[in-house]
């Protein structure tokens, strides 16, 4: 039955590790599942303790009480799958289930959980980009490897060890990092990151979430007193008047009955060394006490006990309580803290708009006291920017001989120089009430260095004497390039490059030199380089370049320029036209070659008959000197033969105006005649 019942609830157990994460619900960050007896109890964050502190008859109730700082805070009972949650559930620091009460094994089962609570809000990271979780956590890495698709992606986590783990996230399935606190004991999640969305080879978006409280230093104290042997001793002794630490040579002191006793720690081992003194010093009683037990003074009502696992031999200490009468009380020691900080950075050079200075602050506690409040204010030197984390820490308690998780923020440089970074400051109040302020070393000579503007011009000498980025040439002759580097910047002493080279692409088109070493450059810069190079084959060839560089930090880079000259050696086509030109004689040349042409027919009539035909349009009709004497002559006839018909018309004009002048009556004279003998009369006048 026993075995069955143990194998049930580690089936139990097993599936509460394994469970997966219900989304919509509260987040908790859970301790490995411990089981507890009877007056056992859990330490874990330097001042937090679960005690089980009773249960009922019948196993079915278990009285839970928690103490914070030594004293105790809050009690709970409940039942086996009941959870109590502290201080309150409006505002929990801790939730307490109780998983399992065996009877048979007088044994509590206990998962102690915390929180999670969001650090990040919808986190945008592209692929091959990196998140570091901030402090106070503790340091892990998540850096997003792939994103096959849009509801998946696959993380690498790095633990504060430096293990790396690759795993698969998605919408529905978050990661949970564990943080391992021994070979038995886990929190888990301490860090959780869930996928909000995804673009397929491009970004995710991530919610991340951090456990409230980590559970540090969790320790097992074991009691072997049982409540009954505590009721057996000396009636006087009723209550806890003291419980905390003592270091060797420290006295604590007790009031009772107007008197003061003083309870000084001799030495701290397996067996502790006391004495009891009394108002004036004077040593009453010595005594020791082994670990895990108590001892009664027998000359005064107080018993003192040293519980399990209590000594501490590196710092001379031990856990002790001390029991007493109602009357009596403790006076508290007043011990004194010791806050130092230190201040580290990842590098001392740094390079802008490149990687980021990481800052490191370590605050410790090396005093005996405890320090109250602490405020750690992180520096930032002028030209520098915040980047990650946040300029400001606070921590309730740091308590004696414990340190803060080491504080890391980045910052990111605006301009170059040598700069100095610090001091941290700390404040915080002792156990006294008094305010301490405390600073760190300072980093000096943090020197931030930039790449200027690299420009290459490449140019190619033409025919013509003149340089261009297209060029002309023969096979087996050669062409000269010219590259031209600049760097531009405005600080030299700060701004340059190491190492640079030229390598030219010539491939099987060119022969010459592929890299040409140009050394450094500083800003403002240049540098001209010539080189000759033979034409191998007919083509056309587009030269690239490569300008490769160590930045002032000795990083090589690279940079592409293509196509920077075009070289041409295909040889111009000749084009060949033929056209007919016709060859006429020249005018004086036509008779002799119209009569060597005739000549040479057998029949030269109809030729002859054309050419007579052509050429009488250009031939005058009479060409001789009759024709145009002819011609004068019957010019001359016309015009007088045109005056002789003039002047007869005249003449017959002016007779028969006479003849009409006649016919008139005169007075007296001559009878008048016929007008027959009349006409005949002027006939023989006119003749």
């Amino acid at each position: 039955m026993r075995k069955v019942t143990i194998s049930l609830i580690l089936a139990i157990i097993l599936v509460e590790a394994l469970a997966p994460i219900t989304f919509g619900e509260e987040k908790y960050s859970e301790l490995t599942t411990v089981g507890l007896k009877l007056g056992w109890s859990i330490k874990f964050a330097q001042r937090y303790v679960v005690k089980l502190q009773d249960v009922d008859e019948s196993w079915s109730k278990v009285k839970i009480k928690v103490y914070e700082n030594g004293n105790p805070t809050a009690t709970y009972i409940l039942s086996e799958g009941e959870m109590g949650y502290y201080p309150d559930k409006s505002n929990v620091i801790l939730r307490i289930k109780v998983t399992g009460i065996w009877k048979d094994k007088e044994t509590v089962y206990v998962k102690i959980g915390t929180p999670l609570k969001l650090i990040e809000d919808n986190l945008v990271l592209e692929k091959g980009e990196s998140y570091t979780v901030p402090s106070p956590f503790l340091r892990y890495r998540i850096k997003v490897i792939e994103i096959p698709s849009n509801s998946e992606a696959k993380v690498e986590v790095t633990y504060p060890t430096g293990k790396k783990v690759t795993r698969m996230i998605s919408k529905t399935s978050p990661l949970s990092i564990p943080y391992k606190i021994s070979n038995d004991l886990t929190q888990s999640p301490y860090i959780m990151v869930e996928l909000v969305s995804a673009k397929e080879g491009k970004e995710v978006v991530l919610d991340i979430y951090g456990a409230k409280l980590t559970f540090q230093g969790v320790q097992i104290l074991k009691s072997r007193e049982e409540s009954k042997q505590e009721t057996q001793e000396v009636g006087e002794i009723s209550q806890e008047i003291y419980s905390g630490l003592l270091y060797e040579g420290e006295t604590l002191t007790i009031e009772y009955n107007d008197t003061r006793y003083g309870i000084r720690l001799l030495s701290v081992g397996y067996y502790s060394r006391f004495e009891v003194l009394d108002k004036k010093g004077q040593r009453i009683e010595s005594f020791s006490v082994r670990e895990g037990s108590s001892y009664q003074l027998k000359k005064i009502p107080f018993r003192i006990e040293i519980p399990p696992n209590s000594i501490d031999l590196i710092y001379n200490r031990t856990y002790i309580r001390v029991f007493g009468p109602l009357e009596a009380s403790a006076m508290p020691i007043i011990r004194e803290a010791k806050v130092v900080a230190e201040l580290y950075v990842n590098q001392k050079k740094v390079l802008l708009n490149g990687d980021e200075l990481i800052v490191f602050i370590k605050v410790r506690n090396i005093g005996k006291g405890n320090a109250f409040q602490v405020k750690v204010l992180a520096p930032v030197p002028n030209d520098f920017e915040l980047r990650s984390g946040i300029g400001t820490w606070t921590l309730n308690t740091l308590e004696a001989y414990s340190e803060m998780p080491v504080l890391v923020y980045t910052l990111k440089p605006n301009r170059v120089g040598t700069y100095n970074l610090g001091p941290v400051i700390v404040e915080y109040y002792n156990e006294a009430g008094k305010k301490v302020t405390v600073k760190s070393n300072s980093i000096e000579k943090i020197e931030v260095y930039g790449i200027p503007e690299i420009k290459l011009e490449v140019k190619g000498l033409k025919k013509d004497g003149s340089w261009g980025s297209y060029i002309t040439g023969d096979v087996n002759s050669t062409i000269r390039l010219r590259f031209r580097v600049s760097a531009i910047g405005e600080n030299e002493k700060y701004e340059f490059i190491k190492n640079a080279s030229i390598v030219v692409n010539i491939g099987d088109f060119l022969d010459g030199k592929e890299v040409l070493q140009v050394g450094d450059l500083k800003a403002g810069d240049e540098k001209i380089i010539e080189s000759q190079y033979l034409i191998l084959r007919e083509g056309i060839h587009r030269v690239s370049a490569t300008l490769v560089y160590q930045d002032p930090l000795g990083n090589w880079h690279r940079i592409d320029y293509p196509n920077v000259v075009i070289i041409n050696s295909i040889p111009p086509k000749v084009i060949v036209k033929k056209e007919v030109v016709e060859k006429w004689p020249e005018p004086s040349q036509l008779p002799e070659y119209i009569d060597v042409v005739l000549s040479k027919l057998s029949n030269p009539t109809p030729l002859a008959e054309e050419i007579k035909n052509v050429s009488l349009k250009y031939i005058p009709k009479s060409t001789d000197s009759t024709k145009i004497f002819l011609g004068t002559m019957s010019l001359i006839l016309g015009v007088g033969l045109v005056v002789a018909v003039y002047y007869t018309a005249k003449y017959k004009n002016e007779l028969e105006r006479l003849k009409l002048k006649k016919k008139k009556p005169r007075p007296g004279g001559l009878p008048k005649k016929e007008s027959s003998e009349a006409e005949k009369e002027e006939t023989t006048s006119t003749s």
